[in-house]
């Protein structure tokens, strides 16, 4: 199973993002025989990799912003260097610097203005609202966007290769249905075909006896690696619209990618080659790289 690279991901985190679905989804729930549950999965990450505010970071956000229909992404950087990014309605890919500050618990954005920057008049943006989430900023909003971690520098461990993609046995084998997945490890999610450290893309199709068409669900994320065990999380954009509540810069809808797990944790086995996901049956056998 091939998951979708630059253009088809990104407009599916475009389409979250500005909530244009409003699919119903419980979220995920402790499974059987012993499946780490949600609320373990935070209270373990949270003890792995305690948040520090205000110190300068290494992250990807995509953003959205009132009154533009571009994908936006920011790139910081610990020298507080930071970079924005987007592609145009003609997939013409643009990069600009700025600069920024983390300084009492509030972000600081800037850039210069002129008449060929993104920003004509400046951008000099600070943050309202800031969600901590597995050990960094997972989300924060200004008075004119709204921004997810999309990825990271922060794990100290890589993938054995760049977009490592691995293809899970099925599982969830019944008469009539049976379900694929696949992981994807450092997803190219950027313009200028760069990859984004830290992030995670999960691809589910459940096949019924009788359709022509799985029924497909997708979900970004960003994941922490400790060792061989690693957790993702596929709810920042949720669990950050949840916290934000009505002070959000404009009106949106949510809803969570999968209807039965959001949350993942596993390790990885065989030199990397392998990894095994608590949540998808890991007793069928190891997800594979390919």
């Amino acid at each position: 199973m091939k998951l979708f690279k630059f253009h088809l991901i990104t407009s599916l985190i475009f389409t979250a993002l500005l909530a244009y679905s409003c699919q119903k989804s419980p979220g995920a729930k402790p499974g059987p025989g012993g499946v780490p549950s949600e609320q373990s999965i935070r209270k373990t990450v949270d003890q792995r990799f305690p948040f520090t505010p205000n110190q300068p970071f290494s992250a990807t956000y995509i953003c959205g912003r009132r009154n533009s229909n571009l994908i936006w992404h920011f790139r910081f950087g610990t020298n507080q260097n930071m970079q924005v990014l987007f592609t145009t309605d003609t997939y013409d890919d643009y990069a600009f610097n700025g600069s920024y500050t983390y300084q009492n618990d509030q972000l600081r954005l800037m850039m210069p203005g002129g008449p060929t920057m993104p920003f004509p008049q400046g951008l000099d943006e600070v943050s309202r609202v800031i969600m901590p989430q597995f050990g960094l900023i997972g989300g924060f909003s200004t008075d004119n966007m709204i921004c997810i971690c999309e990825g990271h520098d922060m794990n100290v461990q890589a993938p054995p290769v760049q977009i490592a993609h691995y293809d899970c046995p099925e599982i969830n084998i019944q008469a009539a249905t049976y379900e694929d997945n696949a992981v994807e490890f450092v997803l190219q999610s950027l313009p200028f075909n760069q990859t984004v450290n830290g992030s995670i893309f999960r691809h589910q199709d459940t096949y019924i006896s009788g359709k022509t068409n799985p029924n497909i669900r997708r979900g970004y994320g960003i994941y922490r690696q400790d060792g061989d065990q690693f957790w993702a999380t596929f709810s920042l954009f949720k669990d950050f619209v949840d916290f934000a509540g009505n002070q959000l810069p404009f009106a949106i809808q949510t809803s969570l990618p999968f209807d039965d797990f959001n949350l993942l944790s596993g390790r990885f086995g065989a030199n990397d080659r392998e990894v095994s996901i608590d949540q998808l049956s890991p007793e069928t056998g190891p997800c594979r790289l390919e």
